[in-house]
């Protein structure tokens, strides 16, 4: 493989880096990508097409042309903004590829050393064939007379005079994303959760290092916390960095909620004990009186109850209704094994809550899907249900006895004679 063709390769290959963000305003962005290493001895012979997400269509031409900064306008306010930057050469300066890097590093042993790095197989990220790639799905928004307008007759696929096979241009793979945000404060918050939730720790990192303050904000969309956000997502990886980054693991939701209660109701053994291993308090309770043992109640998960009984839950545990974790279950209709397990495990069967309301007047209002009584769990509960039951059941009998012997002492046809 020549020079030209190698070089031609590891352009393709090439993801040029994310876009710096110089400026931000209430309603733009500006945005910053000079940095072209190491194909910069032809940045004089680059076009840019920068992109922004969207939902539909996915991605939306923002710009296209030679410049190396651009303030993106009339954006959002308050709201996350994506971008993403691919690199053009120029089919005009395509040829002279080789020449420019040998006068640029000096011999071919530099150039090869210095593009080492660049690239490897190709994943089809890149494009070395004039069109665009397959499947960007990108809608221009960028002014006809701030793109490639002037630069059209590079990016036409024609034969020159003389029949004559002209180079195509050459694209480069998708930079990595930029995050940012209109410039204000709670806008930079939803900015840096929805980054959590997505799970995109560089991107984390990096508004980590720009506002440390970020690590222990609020969403003002839903109240959670980073690190709440993580744990509801159920990302082990995100949680681990954000308390490695200094998240307190105490800090609660709008909702008196603790990173523990919500790890607790997804049912996420793992994100419970890595909790409790960075010293969450097993003991804390939300707004509602709830606790550990609650909420792994309301987690359906016989798993989970087990997890939290194991490590000293209390049974008898009561939340602001008074209700126990038994009882709680009980209203909330959690499936038989649930219950079972707390009456194995010593739930008092005589609880009543703050209103009066009996425990065992709570489970004979229990209804399957069907809407029959709910007799697996009377019998666990109510020690009187086995004797009413059969009570009933000897009524009934006799009630039908009765009937059939009535039947049998019908009288006699009178004889008319």
């Amino acid at each position: 493989m020549d020079l030209q063709t190698f070089l031609e390769d590891k352009f393709t290959q090439w993801s040029p880096p994310e876009p710096r963000v110089l400026k931000r305003t209430k309603c733009s962005i500006t945005l910053d990508w000079r940095n072209v290493e190491p194909f910069h001895f032809i940045s004089d012979e680059l076009l840019y097409r920068l992109e922004k997400n969207e939902k539909m269509p996915p991605w939306v031409v923002v710009y296209r042309g030679g410049k190396t900064s651009k303030e993106i306008d009339n954006l959002a306010p308050r709201h996350c903004h994506k971008f993403r930057l691919r690199v053009i050469v120029k089919a005009s300066a395509v040829p002279s590829l080789a020449a420019r890097a040998l006068q640029h590093y000096g011999d071919e042993a530099a150039v090869y050393e210095r593009m080492e790095a660049v690239g490897g197989s190709g994943d089809g990220c890149g494009t070395a064939a004039g069109a665009p790639a397959a499947g960007d799905g990108a809608v221009s928004a960028a002014p006809s007379g701030d793109g490639v307008g002037g630069h059209a007759d590079e990016l036409e696929d024609t034969n020159s005079v003389g029949g004559t096979a002209r180079h195509k241009w050459l694209e480069s793979r998708w930079s990595g994303l930029t995050w940012s945000s209109t410039d204000t404060d709670g806008t930079s918050a939803v900015c840096f959760c929805m980054a959590v939730r997505c799970g995109y720790l560089k991107q984390v990192q990096g508004m980590l290092d720009e506002r440390p303050a970020l690590i222990g904000i609020t969403n003002s969309t839903n109240g959670f916390t980073p690190l709440a956000t993580a744990v509801r997502k159920g990302d082990i990886n995100t949680v681990r960095f954000l308390l490695g980054a200094g998240a307190e693991v105490e800090q609660r939701s709008t909702s008196g909620q603790a990173a523990l209660h919500l790890a607790v109701l997804s049912a996420n053994i793992p994100i419970v004990q890595l909790l409790l291993e960075q010293g969450a308090d097993f003991e804390a309770r939300d707004l509602n009186g709830l606790r550990v043992e609650h909420y792994a109640v309301d987690s359906c998960s016989l798993d989970m109850l087990r997890c939290v009984l194991d490590r000293g839950g209390d049974v008898h545990a009561e939340d602001n209704n008074g209700w126990t974790p038994l009882f709680r279950a009980l209203c909330q209709n959690a499936a038989t094994a649930v219950i079972e397990e707390l009456v194995v495990r010593g739930s008092s069967l005589e609880q009543a809550d703050r209103a009066g309301l009996p425990l065992t007047s709570a489970a004979r209002l229990l209804r399957d899907r069907h809407g029959r009584g709910r007799d697996s769990v009377l019998r666990l509960v109510d020690s009187s249900y086995p004797h009413e039951k059969a009570l009933a059941n000897f009524t009934r009998l006799t009630k039908k006895i009765y009937n059939v012997q009535s039947l049998l002492k019908l009288p006699s046809p009178r004889n008319n004679n």
